[in-house]
């Protein structure tokens, strides 16, 4: 049973990075916003649909970075939707990686560990505070999205605190670079400017707080 357990998440990873394949082969060129909005349908249900496929995706692969699925979000629904399917999408990114960490078993954490010598500073954090730890590294994001999430499964987090705390740290973020993508059809509005210097706020918040963290351990 064991066995048939970790079947299941390789079985899905396969699945969708050919699915990633396909669609990237056939549009001839490396996946973009304007990609994405070229194989979203017109019925918003269905366009919601197909923009979380594209999360799921996105989840299995760091070829191409969330802002972009964030941005055409924004582009596609109106600011409240686009905000909530920006969320979910987020939701469904962190959750795949999770349980493939999950499934895999700690065996996995020293590998991570290995490949990306930043992951120690994941746990130092741990053991302070396996919440404030799932919460900082969304933040800051010194490791890929992917990564951390797959880490956290892996040492077996409570799902429920590694989403929450997920969310929490990943919200500004997921808000403001949405609402860019919902203005960037008017580049030089002030609602455009106010949105992006927000952005770029919250981009240089997660470089201080990351200096600073540095700046203790050290």
């Amino acid at each position: 049973m064991k066995n048939k357990k970790r079947i299941v998440p390789i079985v899905a990873m396969v699945i969708m990075c050919i699915v990633f394949a396909i669609i990237v082969r056939k549009s001839g060129e490396p996946l973009s916003v304007d990609t994405i909005l070229r194989y979203t349908p017109q019925n918003k249900i269905c366009a919601v649909g197909i923009l979380l496929v594209f999360f799921a995706l996105k989840s299995l692969t760091v070829v191409f970075p969330l802002s972009i699925l964030y941005i055409a979000s924004g582009i596609l629904f109106q600011p409240i939707i686009a905000v909530l399917v920006s969320t979910a999408g987020f939701v469904i990114t962190i959750t795949i990686p999770y349980w493939i960490g999950r499934y895999s078993g700690k065996r996995t954490i020293q590998e991570i560990c290995k490949k990306y010598p930043k992951a120690g500073q994941v746990a130092e954090y741990q053991e302070q505070n396996v919440s404030f730890a799932c919460f900082i590294t969304r933040i800051v994001g010194f490791l890929p999205c992917d990564i951390v999430s797959v880490y956290f499964g892996a040492c077996g987090t409570a799902y429920s605190m590694f989403l929450l705390a997920g969310i929490a740290g990943s919200l500004l973020s997921i808000v403001t670079t949405t609402l860019l993508g919902e203005k960037i059809s008017d580049p030089f509005s002030i609602e455009f400017l106010i949105v992006l210097l927000c952005r770029i706020a919250v981009s240089i918040s997660a470089v201080v707080i990351n200096y600073q963290l540095n700046k203790k351990k050290k």
